[in-house]
């Protein structure tokens, strides 16, 4: 079953990505026409993903006060009042001062960190059963469709119109999308609970005292390291990560032009390739849903598998329409894996634990892939394009050996804990 609230928090999440890609495309296209420095604008994704890194640690303090839909709405809401504070000054200024636009980064970057644990925690609130993995297909399928027409429709409006007339309509969309969230109904804060368990029992006068800040930041770690299952998922995710990084922007152009001979040009089909393949493995989850939901595990392992196979052709071929072949067929079993990834750890967490452990995992793996992105630079620059990727492969494979070798974690039944507290939970609302 899913809930109305779902598609509601879908189309708000779908309108505050867009948001997201004009706001960083107009931002890095000032900045780089304006200081004419590649160096400068570098600062502009790297403190963005530092910023996210940071707020993703201190998250389970702010997830452990507030319900999860309040979160939402004061991520969105301080975006958009800090967003249009930076065009409003970059409307009056001659020239932009970088110092004050990389604050701007780095205090968005900060609020967003928040929404994607907060979101993971609140679907499986909002779906339920066989309607969770449904609901995690839709959420990609539409992340992807934005990723893949994002950046070019951005791309063509701020040809068009310019960078400053642009950021108004990221702007404009981060107010909708705030707007929005603001009717997406949590039955869990409706039941009268929290997010996170907000007391321990004190002393034999039956005293209650809040944990303290270090019992809340480490909550997450505690239960994702107690819990068998999502820490093998954890564990998958970050090994498959670590090669999974080969596949953005610019290792896909280096291979382009050292290994296929191709111009900067075919970076653009590259891309819409791998999200068109993406957008299907998604859909495809949708449609079958069902059928995944009996044996979800396997079916990841196996999807794995599949883009392990694909990822050594495209790093053996030479030629330029197989390799674009190649990786749009890579697209379909990463996105199939990645929806049941989340899936099974949703099924695996109460939903008290769920935002703090969702926190220490969006960290987790936002460090693996910033020290990915490094070694697989060195990698690269050591052994060649070619070998990267089989490097990758070779990583994924490990990745599946790990979940092989531990398969049996997951031969039980699935955990009853977040099925009695949920049937509690919407009992009480």
């Amino acid at each position: 079953m899913i809930r109305k609230s779902f598609y509601m928090l879908w189309g708000t999440q779908t309108v505050s990505n867009i948001a997201d890609i004009v706001y960083q495309l107009s931002l890095i296209t000032l900045v780089f026409t304006t200081s004419g420095s590649l160096v400068t604008t570098i600062f502009i994704p790297l403190l963005r993903l530092l910023s996210k890194m940071v707020s993703g640690l201190v998250a389970p303090i702010v997830m452990a006060r507030y319900p999860l839909t309040s979160i939402l709405l004061g991520s969105q809401l301080g975006q958009f009042v800090v967003f249009t504070g930076l065009i409003s000054y970059l409307w009056l200024a001659p020239t932009p001062y970088f110092p004050l636009v990389f604050l701007t980064v780095i205090g968005m970057s900060f609020l967003d960190g928040w929404t994607d644990p907060a979101r993971n925690a609140l679907i499986p609130r909002l779906a339920e059963g066989e309607g969770l993995i449904k609901a995690n297909g839709l959420m990609s399928v539409s992340d992807q469709i934005v990723r893949c027409s994002g950046w070019a429709l951005g791309g063509i409006i701020v040809a068009v119109i310019g960078a400053l007339p642009t950021m108004w309509i990221a702007s404009v969309s981060y107010f909708l999308a705030m707007f929005f969230t603001a009717f997406i109904r949590d039955p869990y804060a409706r039941a009268g609970l929290t997010a996170a368990p907000e007391a321990v029992d004190g002393d034999a006068d039956n005293t209650v005292s809040k944990p303290s800040y270090g019992d809340q930041l480490s909550s997450g770690w505690k239960a994702l390291l107690a819990n068998r299952r999502v820490r093998l998922i954890a564990i998958i995710d970050n090994i498959d990560t670590l090669g999974g990084a080969a596949w953005i922007g610019a290792f896909v152009l280096a291979f382009v032009i050292q290994v296929l001979h191709q111009d900067v040009s075919w970076l653009g089909f590259m891309n819409a390739g791998f999200f068109i393949g993406s957008i299907v493995g998604g859909l495809l989850v949708v449609a079958i849903g069902k059928r995944i939901w009996t044996n979800a595990y396997l079916y990841m392992l196996v999807s794995l598998m599949i883009y392990v196979a694909i990822a050594v052709a495209f790093a053996l071929n030479v030629y330029p329409v197989p390799a674009l072949i190649l990786l749009m067929l890579t697209g379909l079993p990463v996105q199939v894996a990645g929806v049941i990834r989340s899936t099974l750890i949703q099924q695996n967490l109460t939903p008290a634990e769920a935002p703090s452990v969702m926190s220490a995992l969006s960290a987790l793996s936002n460090l693996t892939f910033a020290l990915a992105m490094l070694f697989l630079s060195w990698f690269a620059d050591r052994f060649g394009m070619r070998d990267m990727y089989l490097l990758a492969g070779l990583l994924t494979t490990v990745a599946v050996i790990v979940g092989y070798v531990c398969r049996s974690v997951f031969r039980k039944e699935l955990s009853e804990s977040y099925e009695t507290e949920e049937m509690a939970v919407v009992n009480k609302a």
